[in-house]
């Protein structure tokens, strides 16, 4: 069966690490420089800059190929974005029930795009290291 291009995802290449790991801290520095620059500055956008900048480098992790991109991995990679969507769907549900029982309302304020796209980046990415994880401690029992 051919694969329809569409469908094909490209993965970068294993030195975007490095850059996906410049995502983590930037947001700190650049809510640093922003309460300096306007002190009345909304904590609320402090949280959706972190979540925002956060959620790109989780993607970058989560779209960066291994060293060695096989079958395993492929479907490895597959089976943490189905996991990680399953997560998203439990762990919003969490956050709307601790939300109602804190509030006695669902405030849509919280659910932003950008924490729903940390949430389900970090997901993924718990996902593939874990089962990255356990494949290599399944090699090394062998």
């Amino acid at each position: 069966m051919k694969t329809d291009p569409l469908f094909n995802v490209p993965l970068f290449a294993p030195i975007w690490k490095k850059i996906a790991l410049i995502f983590f801290p930037l947001p700190i520095v650049l809510v640093i420089g922003l309460g300096v620059v306007n002190p009345e500055f909304d904590p609320n956008q402090v949280a959706q800059i972190i979540y925002g900048f956060w959620a790109i480098a989780f993607a970058i992790l989560n779209l960066t190929r291994e060293k060695v991109e096989d079958e395993m991995i492929q479907r490895m990679r597959l089976k943490s974005f189905q996991t990680g969507f399953f997560w998203l769907i439990w762990g919003v549900g969490a956050l709307m029930l601790i939300n109602y029982i804190r509030f006695e309302r669902f405030t849509s304020e919280m659910f932003t795009a950008f924490l729903v796209l940390f949430l389900l980046n970090i997901y993924i990415y718990a996902a593939f290291q874990l089962q990255l994880y356990q494949s290599k401690t399944a090699q090394d029992h062998d």
